[in-house]
């Protein structure tokens, strides 16, 4: 109990620095004036927690960087999967380590540039509990999805992939006290209907049928952990981090766990199959973490975690496009069921949404 409640607390957001008063930041942390809350409030020092932004109501600059960041992951997962045809030898720890070295020394001399203090111990306990969570959920959650695409195909994978907004939504109700609904919890039981349909189109060889299956349980993984993450960068921003913390402590954890698999397990890291080719597949790749992270964290910026996460389904165009296109992937009917179940229990929310709105 104590464990969780340490969990809880460090979600827990000060009531005087999101109101009108805030405390007095230290340096690492960000309050944006154009943020402040609304007349009422300007005017009214003892207003209560719940305020409005114009920050979180300008949904419309959001779902643009997070189009961006669907964008980014599209290219970075296609390229990942055209480096596993042509090099099968290369592993999901190889196209992960590319990101913590590009996102480290891009971050950290961009924060030194913006004045942004990165020094760790310089945080409360609050705040390095949040990067601590971000870094291990977001790097684990990176792993398990590049690995598992190695055994299934990026189409079906990603649109695995995209079930972590009906995840995000349930943990954000339980983390952040964002409303939740029945509907949500049966779509979410139901989705699984569809991950299942999903399978039943096996590969001929017995040995990559069993590896498929063990990539759709990495992949379904790794959803449940990107829903988590947006919980996390939601409270993340709710306390006022500023945003170039937690793309560089992802790279830095990204190299950490590169490094204990080099010690412990180095026949997973294989340079000498880094030839140039592959070496342009991992500069987009790069390129792609530092561009998809900014635009992630920045996105949600503008509005509920359980908002923001439903924009990942865009990438789902991309990937499918590139199985049909690309890498010759013929759809029978038992994917096409599977993926309809899927597409309905991430589309039905939505409606609900805009209805809601109207």
């Amino acid at each position: 109990m104590s464990s969780k409640k340490a969990l809880l607390d460090s979600f827990e957001i000060d009531e005087v620095s999101v109101g009108c008063e805030p405390k007095i930041h230290s340096h690492h942390e960000r309050f944006d004036e154009e943020a402040c809350c609304s007349i009422d409030c300007i005017n009214n020092h003892t207003a209560a927690i719940h305020i409005e932004t114009k920050v979180g109501d300008d949904y419309l600059i959001g779902a643009m960087l997070m189009v961006m960041t669907t964008l980014m992951w599209s290219i970075s997962h296609i390229a990942s999967k055209a480096m596993y045809s042509r090099s099968p030898g290369i592993t999901g720890f190889d196209t992960t380590s590319i990101q913590g070295y590009a996102l480290v020394p891009f971050y950290y001399a961009y924060a030194k540039f913006k004045g942004i203090n990165l020094n760790f111990f310089s945080y409360d306990n609050k705040v390095k509990m949040l990067i601590f969570l971000r870094v291990l959920v977001g790097s684990t959650s990176n792993i398990l999805v590049y690995v598992g695409l190695k055994y299934v195909t990026v189409g079906k994978g990603i649109l695995i992939y995209s079930l972590s907004p009906l995840f995000c939504s349930v943990t954000a109700g339980y983390f952040l006290k964002e409303k939740i609904t029945s509907t949500s919890l049966i779509l979410t039981l139901v989705s699984f209907g569809g991950v299942y349909m999903l399978t039943l189109n096996k590969p001929v060889n017995e040995l990559d049928a069993s590896m498929e299956i063990v990539g759709y349980i990495m992949i379904l993984l790794s959803a449940l952990l990107y829903g988590v993450l947006f919980v996390l960068l939601r409270a993340m921003n709710l306390s006022k981090v500023n945003m170039l913390v937690s793309p560089f402590y992802y790279g830095v954890g990204t190299m950490f766990q590169t490094v204990v698999i080099l010690l412990v397990q180095p026949s997973q890291i294989h340079f000498e199959l880094y030839d140039s080719t592959n070496l342009i597949f991992f500069g987009f790749m790069g390129s792609c973490a530092i561009v998809g992270q900014y635009s992630m964290i920045a996105a949600n910026k503008y509005g509920s975690a359980s908002k923001m996460a439903p924009i990942n389904y865009t990438e789902n165009v991309f990937t499918l496009l590139a199985d049909t296109i690309l890498f010759n992937y013929h759809f029978i009917t038992s994917d096409i069921c599977g993926m309809a179940v899927i597409v309905a229990c991430l589309v039905i929310p939505v409606v609900q949404k805009m209805r809601g709105s109207e």
